[in-house]
């Protein structure tokens, strides 16, 4: 049973990291009942709080917090706590509800100085960090992500690149944002050519975000244009509202500054569609034309 177990959920690793999230939850669904029918509680809920990750990338994070909470409560397992705690963070991360996420960031950051295992180490650093971005505690992201990266050193396999080039250019939008903006652009490029090598479109578009507003920022703005634009698409593709709403924005921005302010313009009256309560006008477009947009938006906010 062990072998086939560990079996499915390498596979399940190896499916996720390259976006199949459906076949990623089908082998960790699968190596839960596996598990569950052999009597191994540990290794059943271990699979069940992979499941439940999938599921929250799949959009049903309210679903999974009872469970979570149940896996949290009732299993033995450092591991497998520290896991579930993980989870409510991405859980309510996704709900929007930042407060409740680094509650539970904090908890599973905890529990993870028990458990040695690098990868859960080092997701659990990168989501402390990216939640310390989200409320401007720059110095503590920076933080957080160099131990992430410390954490994967020693882990090789496919899924593990994808996660360490992701951090690195988590790392590299921090520095950005303390005033070392060539340094953090190298580390975002470096993460960007990692993750066009493993063709990872579903992992990439945030960092192009980032290289976007850091070419901005470095009046880069060919660069800042054509970043921007991938992002924008494929983050339509992938279904991620903020990441299209903060490239729209970046992009009006790069228009100004070529003095192309007709297509900025037109990137704005596509943001507008995204706060149909607000009724953004043409008065209101116009002021932020006239406004250096890379102070207004917030990346991670």
């Amino acid at each position: 049973m062990v072998e086939r177990y560990d079996r499915l959920l390498g596979e399940a690793q190896e499916a996720f990291a390259s976006g199949d999230l459906q076949a990623a939850l089908r082998h960790f669904e699968t190596a839960q009942a596996l598990a569950s029918n052999d009597g191994d509680v540990d290794r059943a809920d271990r699979a069940a709080c992979n499941a439940c990750f999938v599921r929250i990338e799949l959009g049903q994070a309210e679903e999974q917090i009872p469970l979570l909470r149940r896996l949290f409560m009732g299993t033995l397992h450092p591991r497998n706590r520290c896991t579930a705690a993980y989870n409510m963070a991405a859980a309510y991360l996704n709900l929007e509800d930042f407060d409740s996420a680094m509650e539970w960031a904090d908890r599973s950051g905890e529990l993870a100085e028990n458990v040695d295992e690098p990868s859960l180490a080092a997701g659990v650093h990168n989501q402390q960090a990216s939640l310390a971005l989200r409320f401007s505690r720059f110095e503590e992201a920076e933080s957080g992500f160099n131990l992430a990266l410390n954490a994967m050193e020693s882990l090789g396999e496919t899924f593990q690149i994808a996660g360490r080039a992701t951090v690195l250019g988590n790392l590299g939008y921090a520095l950005m944002c303390t005033d070392r903006l060539e340094e953090g652009l190298g580390l975002c490029e470096q993460a960007r050519a990692t993750l066009d090598e493993l063709s990872a479109d579903h992992l990439i578009y945030e960092n192009l975000q980032d290289l976007c507003y850091g070419y901005i920022l470095n009046d880069q703005l060919e660069q800042a244009h054509a970043a921007g634009e991938r992002a924008l698409i494929l983050a339509e593709h992938y279904d991620d509202n903020q990441v299209m709403k903060n490239c729209l924005f970046l992009l009006a921005e790069v228009a100004v500054r070529r003095g192309d302010a007709f297509r900025g313009r037109r990137y704005l009256r596509e943001l507008a569609e995204f706060y149909p309560e607000i009724g953004m006008n043409e008065e209101i477009i116009d002021v932020f034309l006239t406004t250096d947009l890379t102070n207004v938006v917030n990346l991670r906010g």
